[in-house]
């Protein structure tokens, strides 16, 4: 069930997990939070992810690749949050070299990083 709103807890799942020592994918409460953020709506990523800087925004990004791949629960298709990511990324033409080819190598998740063709051709 998606959370009324993202905060601070769940950054701070999105920052474990990016963290490779963090061990929030063994953790129940931090996976919980981070199937909170894959649930939520757009809205809702839009006002914690466009709050971050870049470098916090790569490592949530491949966070979120990898639980997609170890977290029940957390399998978006088209509608991963880490989608909405790299989309913030490229618009401040902050996106790295390298990044699709990592998540390609990491991810069976079709969708990322570009999205379904049909929210590419909504703009």
């Amino acid at each position: 069930m998606p959370a009324a709103s993202l905060g601070e807890a769940h950054a701070a799942a999105l920052d474990a997990a990016a963290d490779e020592a963090g061990g929030a994918f063994a953790d129940a409460e931090a996976a919980e939070r981070l199937r909170e953020v894959v649930g939520a709506e757009a809205a809702q990523h839009g006002a914690l992810f466009e709050a971050q800087d870049s470098g916090r925004l790569i490592a949530w990004l491949k966070a979120l690749v990898l639980a997609e791949e170890a977290v029940a629960g957390c399998d978006a298709g088209p509608r991963s949050p880490a989608i909405r990511i790299a989309r913030l990324l490229r618009a401040r033409g902050d996106y790295p070299p390298g990044l699709t080819a990592w998540i390609k190598a990491r991810s069976s998740n079709r969708f990322l990083p570009y999205g379904s063709l049909q929210d590419q051709l909504r703009g």
